[in-house]
């Protein structure tokens, strides 16, 4: 099997991965007990490229890809340590190959279900530390789709995290890592590989409810296997830099109302991946009440 080749049956499992996550900071924070925040999350992305060899290359089938999704996420406060939360993403993708027509699809993605539980806040010396659970069942569309028209990974993923905090006057540092572990594709009888996940970020208060982030994102996914055999060619590693800028508002005794946007871009790429995004813009808000 060709490199090439390879490359684009890898995008079939791996297409859908994209937003399955939030990447806008993640922090150790928990709502306090009975409060609701509810956000609203926009981003959009353009692929023109694959992987090859760490180097960048056409796609399979050349041409263009967009996606746009919304993502609606709740969360509560089950206690004052221990937040629950449901991330669903509705996806519109477009895919203009090479020669071809325009093709399109839109649906629900993946939906995402985490448990936060915050099991240190020392505010004397400004640190908090959590862990995260998660589950991403397999809930997008994926058969008989082109994988980059694909709303979903075709997977069950499971996940863990570990999140930090650290705040030094108006500044506050965040890092986590987390891993998943992946399902199998029973369609294409691939186990795609697991996946490490690192995020460092700083966040900088400027006044009058100003916040400036800037984020580094890191992914690693380990080879695929078949029948117990490694598939070649199918690790990639990724680090994408995102800056993005903040608002906090009070419009109601007790309500925090955040609006905030970004742009992650892929600045580090190593191996074969079937889909590398050439950037992805964000906007978004959420409500705290």
């Amino acid at each position: 099997m060709t490199r090439l080749t390879t490359v684009a049956l890898v995008l079939s499992f791996t297409a859908g991965l994209a937003h399955a996550t939030p990447w806008f900071t993640q922090d150790p924070r928990t709502l306090p007990a009975g409060k609701w925040r509810v956000e609203e999350h926009v981003l959009y992305s353009e692929t023109g490229d694959a992987l090859v060899d760490g180097d960048r290359a056409a796609l399979a089938a050349g041409g263009e890809a967009t996606s746009l999704t919304l993502h609606t996420r709740i969360r509560y406060g089950a206690r004052d340590d221990l937040t629950v939360f449901v991330d669903i993403p509705w996806i519109d993708r477009e895919y203009a190959p090479a020669g071809g027509a325009a093709q399109s699809h839109d649906g629900l993605g993946d939906l995402l279900f985490l448990g936060k539980y915050r099991y240190h806040d020392d505010r004397t010396d400004g640190t908090r530390r959590a862990v995260a659970l998660f589950l991403k069942p397999n809930t997008g569309d994926y058969r008989d789709l082109s994988p980059l028209l694909a709303t979903g990974s075709g997977t069950t993923n499971v996940g863990v995290m570990h999140l930090c905090e650290k705040q030094d006057g108006p500044t506050i540092w965040y890092a986590s890592a987390g891993y998943v572990s992946t399902g199998s594709r029973s369609d294409l009888n691939v186990d795609p590989g697991d996946l490490v996940m690192a995020n460092f970020a700083a966040e900088q208060d400027f006044g009058d409810g100003w916040k400036g982030v800037l984020e580094l994102n890191g992914q690693h996914q380990f080879e695929a296997r078949r029948a117990g055999e490694g598939v070649p060619h199918t690790e990639w590693t990724t680090l994408s830099f995102a800056p993005g800028v903040q608002h906090y508002s009070q419009p109601a005794p007790g309500q925090q109302l955040v609006l905030e946007a970004g742009m992650q871009v892929p600045t580090f790429a190593w191996g074969d991946k079937g889909a590398l995004e050439e950037y992805t813009a964000y906007a978004g808000g959420f409500l705290i009440f």
